[in-house]
């Protein structure tokens, strides 16, 4: 013999399939719940709080730029640190970059792959071009943007200097991520990806 359930019944079952879900997304929200997922799903280091990048006093492809000058506004970054003298491994990596970059595809447009030169040298430079044209080379000819790089590279697990790291900035102008020399590219562009699908940030410029 089947039971059968009440009209009453019924409706406080519908009712509880549509209030209890809400109820606990508004108190995971309100901090009710303290859930915290175990593991992120991004490759990269979380830069938390996001640092903003001064551009002020460096310059971009041979042009200075000016107090508050944003050259990448309304554009994903990918700056890298390139050490000095950029050697083979050094020249892989910017490689690897112009790999990321061209796998965006249509997305090209949205992101932007900028070098960050320890100094001015016009052969290094040339070379670096040779290898992919669309590279935007940064001489920081104040120092405001090593220190800042240096600062969140220093806050990773295996503490380091910059050099050979890359930094992802938003279209706001603030460094979110960051992924040490060695990095799987792989990973780098495995959070681009999922970033350029999801964000609409460049898009608000």
């Amino acid at each position: 013999m089947t039971s059968k359930l009440t009209p009453r019944v019924a409706l406080i079952l519908i009712a509880a399939l549509f209030i209890v879900p809400l109820a606990l997304a508004w108190m995971m929200y309100s901090g009710v719940i303290d859930y915290r997922p175990g593991s992120t799903r991004n490759h990269g280091r979380l830069v938390e709080p996001p640092q903003p990048v001064v551009w002020s006093d460096a310059r971009i492809d041979g042009q200075a730029l000016t107090e508050g000058q944003n050259p990448f506004a309304g554009h994903w970054v990918l700056l890298h640190a390139v050490p000095d003298p950029c050697d083979e491994s050094c020249r892989a990596a910017v490689t690897d970059l112009r790999q990321v970059h061209r796998a965006a595809g249509r997305d090209q447009a949205r992101i932007q792959v900028a070098l960050l030169l320890a100094r001015s040298d016009a052969a290094a430079e040339n070379r670096l071009r040779e290898i992919y044209p669309a590279f935007r080379l940064v001489n920081d000819t104040g120092r405001r943007l090593w220190p800042t790089l240096d600062a969140i590279a220093a806050q990773s697990a295996a503490p380091g200097a910059a050099e050979g790291g890359t930094f992802l900035v938003d279209p706001l102008g603030n460094i979110m991520m960051a992924y040490e020399a060695g990095s799987d590219p792989n990973g780098l562009k495995k959070d681009l990806k999922r970033l350029l699908t999801w964000s609409k940030l460049d898009k608000q410029q």
